[in-house]
């Protein structure tokens, strides 16, 4: 990187650090730090939530996954965009009435006074290994850009996932939730310019014709958007990206505790609801813009043929950005990228210690007070940003950073689907049947990322055989 680019990285950098810092909630309020007590009101205050919900998940991951994605296969993911008006209807007329009716102000509140402690312990559990999985991926993928960027070797790797996750974890022990919320907003609001303007520049360089454009996409079978093989072998299918990506995104919105904080964050049910098609329609353009810029890499490249172009797809982005883009410019884009996935991560953060403190410190041994659980939640922050940063190098091992995240995410969002589908339905089911529904949907879901069936179907896998077990344990327990 120039020394221009290296100078703008770092004045944004310190610029989204200052946004967050003097944002923060009260000090010394473990509610506050944690959910922001309904503290975002108003037109504002909804925006910068559904901001938030978009930022939060689709973190600089997405920014890397969705381009090599459409890079290396073409167009078919953006057909993940048709399972969203799906997932939108689900969560404003059927999820969030009934969850945010049940009262409580932590977001597994509803699963205890429905199921029990042990169904709550459980499903946090699985949270907490799901997103110290997806934080380690994450980091890996700031990680990845930047040895791309660069030309660093592998010994670079460690150095730079610490000092990334070094940051995050220390902005996000000092600013919580409502830090955490406004500065995904501006993150996130980045990111799509930044992508837009890739787009613009890409089109403006190749000085083709649309219609030159299309029409080489097509040659190269990057246009291909519905392929209905039912081949489950396969990654990118109709059936897999639609059915796969969707329960996905539904385990996102529905058991997830990031997003189930932001929930909470808002100032009314309808105000959530409004947040949340806010978030939806962000998602879509953001994705839209993603897959275009991915697709029109390819063009530039086959026009403009490289030796020195990176093996791994997902490096690709990257080096196209700073060796192609203004000096300046491109560092602002690397910038945006790394303070996305910077938002994302201290959004992991806050919500592992605030489960960590809510759904477990306040189950054991004495009554604390509240500045008592707001300081472990501070310490518990900086713990889990420790172990996210040890446990990065195992996503490097699990192929593609696309494969990497529906592997780990797959595995847990199916059974924390169907977990909250028994409670907010109120289906009468056992909850030692919805235990062991949930460990044999864990399990399944392992079982599919470790076969030769694409990882796309590993959360409907596990959703079917959490639900499938836990309705049998009902029926077999009516007719005793």
């Amino acid at each position: 990187m120039r020394s221009l680019d290296l100078v703008v990285v770092a004045i944004y950098l310190v610029g989204v650090v200052w946004a967050g810092l003097a944002s923060r909630g009260r000090s010394g309020d473990s509610d506050a730090y944690f959910t922001s007590r309904r503290g975002f009101r108003g037109r504002l205050g909804m925006v910068m939530v559904g901001f938030s919900m978009a930022a939060t998940l689709f973190s600089g991951v997405s920014y890397v996954i969705y381009t090599s994605v459409a890079f290396s296969d073409g167009a078919g993911i953006v057909v993940s965009m048709l399972g969203f008006p799906i997932t939108w209807a689900i969560l404003r007329f059927w999820f969030l009435p009934r969850y945010l009716a049940g009262g409580g102000l932590h977001p597994y509140d509803i699963i205890e006074e429905r199921l029990g402690e042990s169904v709550r312990l459980c499903l946090s559990a699985m949270f907490i290994l799901l997103r110290i999985g997806w934080m380690a991926a994450i980091l890996v993928a700031p990680t990845l850009v930047l040895l791309g960027a660069t030309g660093l070797g592998d010994e670079w790797f460690w150095p730079i996932v610490i000092s990334i996750g070094v940051t995050c974890t220390l902005y996000t022990a000092i600013g919580g939730i409502r830090s955490v919320i406004v500065t995904d907003a501006i993150q996130f609001t980045i990111m799509a310019l930044g992508m837009l303007f890739i787009i613009g520049f890409i089109l403006q360089k190749l000085d083709l014709p649309l219609g030159e454009i299309y029409a080489q996409l097509d040659q190269g079978q990057r246009l291909v958007l519905f392929d209905f093989t039912f081949d489950l072998t396969q990654d990118i299918t109709f059936w897999s990206v639609v059915f796969g990506l969707m329960i996905g995104n539904l385990g996102s919105y529905t058991g997830d505790l990031m997003m189930l904080q932001r929930y909470h964050a808002a100032e009314s049910t309808r105000a959530a609801a409004r947040a949340f098609a806010i978030n939806t329609w962000g998602v879509i353009i953001v994705c839209v813009f993603l897959v275009t810029a991915g697709l029109l890499l390819w063009v530039w490249f086959q026009n403009h043929p490289d030796d020195n172009l990176p093996e791994n797809a997902d490096q690709v982005l990257a080096y196209f950005i700073t060796k192609e883009l203004p000096p300046g410019i491109a560092g602002l884009l690397i910038a945006s990228l790394l303070a996305a996935t910077m938002s994302s991560m201290t959004s992991g953060i806050i919500a592992l210690a605030g489960t960590l403190t809510n759904d477990w410190l306040q189950r054991f041994g004495r009554k604390r007070t509240s500045q008592e659980l707001y300081r472990f939640g501070r310490y518990a922050s900086v713990g889990i940003g420790i172990l996210a940063m040890a446990t990065a190098g195992l996503a490097t091992v699990m192929g593609s950073l696309f494969q990497t995240t529906q592997a780990v995410m797959g595995a847990f969002f199916g059974p924390m689907v169907g977990c909250m589908m028994i409670v907010v339905n109120k289906w009468r089911f056992q909850p030692r049947g919805v235990l062991l529904g949930m460990g044999l949907g864990t399990l399944a879901g392992w079982g599919i990322a470790f076969s030769a069936v694409s990882n796309l179907w590993v959360a409907t896998g596990s959703l079917i055989v959490t639900v499938g077990v836990a309705g049998c344990f009902r029926r077999r327990t009516r007719s005793n």
